[in-house]
């Protein structure tokens, strides 16, 4: 069972990006939705499934041989206790866990830093609750700032986008910054960041949590311009004019060049665009059968841990 949810976890980490092409032509906050659900899922179901392969290995260092050998017989290890290849993927699995704290740690340091003081940045405007500052800086650039400890969020322009941009791709450019402030997509780009570093051994779920960055730029996308074919065609003007590479995806960036061809040809297209009907058991039925698996997977080994540890003696571990 350990196998089986170690393999459903690792499908589930690569599916937002083996879905990606069916993902496009989903309304893009269900996308991320579902991005966001495969990620956590699967990472969670990675690290239990190399806790579990270890545990014994760890009982019998701390003196518990008995609940370590009833751990053996529940779980039906592959991997000899106390062998090389069980303390190596405690090993990953620690790793997995440092780097996912240390990578949230760093994401919350980042948006505290992020966040700028009147003496440093100019207040241009309120934009709903948020307010819009301006750096002197001559990079073309806006960034979504989350508000922290009642301050509020802020979109963050420099004067080189000013300069690049007429007001009305201005105003939309901020009102892009400004959705994702609203929709709480940093939460989502905190995921984003710690899956992708965390889960090195795994390089598809680097792919997906890219996948996952994408959806929440064309969701923004679509909130600031709608249906308004002007207002399209002036926010693909202005993303035109303004990407660039974006070393840090830490905060959300209008001008990201990562997947600006995709938002570019969404941009061109009316709104409305959807995935036929009978492409959706395409899409859901992978997520859907991963996660029936997964759930049997985990309930089996619940059961069969908390036996072990509650009743080392008397449980019969088959």
């Amino acid at each position: 069972m350990i196998v089986v949810a170690a393999a459903a976890g690792l499908g589930l980490l690569a599916l937002p990006a083996l879905a990606r092409v069916l993902g496009r032509r989903l309304p893009q906050g269900w996308w991320a939705a579902l991005c966001v659900a495969a990620l956590a899922a699967g990472s969670a179901l990675v690290v239990l499934a190399g806790v579990a392969t270890s545990l014994s290995s760890v009982l019998r260092l701390v003196g518990l041989p008995r609940v370590a050998r009833a751990c053996d017989a529940m779980l039906g290890h592959l991997i000899p206790s106390g062998s090389v290849v069980a303390w190596g993927v405690l090993g990953v699995s620690a790793s997995v866990l440092l780097i996912a704290a240390h990578s949230l740690h760093r994401w919350r340091c980042i948006t505290e830093r992020s966040w700028l003081e009147p003496g440093v940045a100019r207040r241009l405007h309120r934009h709903g609750a948020h307010e819009v500052v301006v750096l002197d800086h001559s990079r073309p650039r806006a960034v979504s700032v989350p508000g922290r400890r009642g301050r509020p969020g802020q979109v963050v322009v420099t004067r080189g986008l000013l300069d690049s941009l007429s007001p009305a791709e201005l105003e939309l450019v901020c009102a892009h910054e400004a959705a994702h402030l609203r929709l709480g997509h940093g939460r989502y780009l905190a995921l984003a960041t710690a899956v992708e570093r965390a889960m090195w051994f795994w390089p598809p779920a680097k792919a997906s949590c890219r996948a996952l960055r994408l959806a929440l730029e064309r969701w923004a996308d679509e909130t600031a311009a709608g249906e308004d074919p002007v207002a399209r065609a002036r926010l693909r003007g202005a993303l035109l004019a303004v990407a660039v590479e974006s070393a840090e995806p830490t905060l959300a960036a209008f001008s990201a060049l990562d997947g600006l061809a995709e938002r570019l040809s969404a941009m061109s297209e009316p709104t409305g665009a959807s995935v036929p009907a009978l492409w959706w058991p395409v899409l859901l039925v992978p997520g859907l059968v991963l996660g029936v698996i997964s759930a049997f997977a985990l309930a089996h080994l619940g059961q069969g841990a908390y036996c072990a540890l509650s009743m080392p003696h008397s449980c019969t571990l088959g």
